[in-house]
């Protein structure tokens, strides 16, 4: 499966359609996972996933699904599935941890081994981005030491030079951004509501950006909000949108990483 052509990256506008979390790992990171309930059995994996891959492959459309690393230990299958698919995985953290407040020591060794993880699976792992969008000093030099393709933190958190390229996101791209009531103090230093939007509110507010766009827009979306059926429609208007976007040849659309390496 391939979103691409002949001169697509020479575009004017490329989006990169990512998805970010799978399973309870971030629950059980800020402390708010039962821990009656058994661990491998995540709603987000077992009903979002294979819908949200059915209707890739419909759309023809891959993209990157940044993952937590714990995922390798308790999905090993999705994730092979999502690889065997034609999409890109990248790390994601290993179970959510707030990036931007890590010590060099902690990140470190988290970023070891999730790659340790992946490499377990037979798995690369060429991109990253940092849980929560923010990063550290030294987090793009490990990234380097580590060997990774590419990365993508929050627009202004960091990134310089080439290596790994750095493909930022902007929040109003971020369907958590618009739907969660803990992104209330983000929409209010970008001078949104401090509400949430309705989901399909923020579906056509999606569509707006991602038809008026130019240069690289990053799209994030959430499968465990996809639980939401009311959201899930809206995903799909905007996975049609892109993959109308793409077929007109108005944008190219892809993963990260093939923007990366056709950029370099």
């Amino acid at each position: 499966m391939s979103t691409t052509d002949p001169g697509a990256h020479a575009r004017p506008h490329a989006i990169v359609l990512s998805f970010d979390n799978l399973g309870e790992a971030s629950e059980l990171e800020r402390g708010t996972w039962d821990h009656q309930v058994a661990l491998g059995h995540h709603a987000s994996v077992t009903m979002a996933l294979p819908r949200l891959l059915d209707e890739l492959d419909a759309l023809g459309l891959s993209a990157t699904f940044f993952v937590e690393a714990l995922n390798c230990e308790l999905y090993p299958q999705a994730l092979l599935e999502i690889a065997g698919r034609g999409h890109e995985l990248g790390v994601h953290g290993w179970r959510h941890e707030a990036w931007g407040q890590l010590s060099p020591e902690r990140e470190g060794d988290l970023l070891a081994r999730a790659a340790r993880a992946f490499r377990a699976l037979g798995l690369p792992t060429r991109a990253f981005r940092p849980p929560g969008g923010e990063s550290t000093v030294r987090t793009q030099p490990l990234l380097r030491e580590l060997g990774f393709q590419w990365w993508s933190p929050a627009r202004g958190s960091g990134g310089g030079g080439d290596r790994p390229a750095t493909i930022p996101f902007d929040w109003e791209l971020v369907d958590a951004y618009h739907l969660m009531n803990r992104f209330d103090y983000v929409r209010v230093r970008l001078g949104d509501s401090r509400a949430p939007l309705q989901p399909a509110v923020a579906a056509e507010r999606l569509c707006a950006v991602l038809a008026t766009g130019s240069g690289t827009q990053v799209l994030i979306l959430h499968p465990f909000l996809m639980l939401d059926s009311r959201w899930w429609e809206g995903v799909r208007g905007v996975l049609a949108l892109v993959a109308q976007l793409t077929a007109e040849r108005r944008a190219w659309v892809g993963p990260g990483g093939e923007l990366a390496q056709a950029t370099r």
